[in-house]
């Protein structure tokens, strides 16, 4: 009997490191690394790539992060938060907006669709962080469910504030806004 409590202890074990990069209220956001395709930058009319990273978050300012399987139901999923985002007018560089999309998880045949939907969205929004995740290091890394959207929203230090993954209702929006500005007031002061 010892033997089997061994051997679902050593496995329990095994599994520690894999956990440790879920994401939980309160904790830090894990590590991302995205070194091909990765953020996308514009330079003129061209369209260039660089890798890209959480290093690359920025202390001392609030980020809301959408993590976004390349689907067309992920626009319909955030369009109520962003509208509103929008409606808000917020001061440039009040909050870094983030979208990681996963490349992987783009339906057979539309990769070229979604390149050219990501550039024209960098071009209309140039401020924002784009990351394309053409390997679903974003799903692997935070252990997100596959095909849908996650939002994040990571306070000054770097503690997330807020997770939901799937569909928004007003609640939800509401939420995100509340806490948003609430962290947007704190980096003010």
């Amino acid at each position: 009997m010892s033997a089997i409590k061994n051997i679902v202890l050593s496995l329990s074990l095994l599994a520690l490191p894999v956990l440790s990069n879920a994401l939980e209220l309160g904790g830090n956001l894990p590590s991302l690394d995205v070194p091909s395709k990765g953020e996308l930058l514009i330079d003129g009319k061209e369209v260039q790539h660089q890798p890209w990273s959480t290093n690359q978050i920025t202390t001392g300012t609030p980020a809301l992060i959408f993590h976004l399987a390349a689907r067309m139901s992920s626009d319909s999923i955030i369009a109520p938060l962003k509208k509103r985002l929008d409606e808000n007018n917020y001061e440039p560089d009040s909050f870094q907006s983030i979208s990681i999309i996963n490349l992987n998880d783009a339906l057979w045949g539309t990769s070229g669709l979604v390149s050219n939907e990501l550039e024209k969205n960098k071009r209309e929004h140039p401020q924002a962080i784009l990351v394309a995740d053409d390997e679903g290091r974003g799903l692997d890394a935070w252990q997100l469910k596959k095909g849908t959207v996650a939002i994040i929203l990571v306070d000054l230090n770097g503690e997330i504030r807020y997770l939901k993954q799937g569909k928004l209702n007003d609640d939800d929006i509401n939420t995100i806004i509340t806490l948003l500005d609430e962290e947007i007031a704190k980096s003010k002061i």
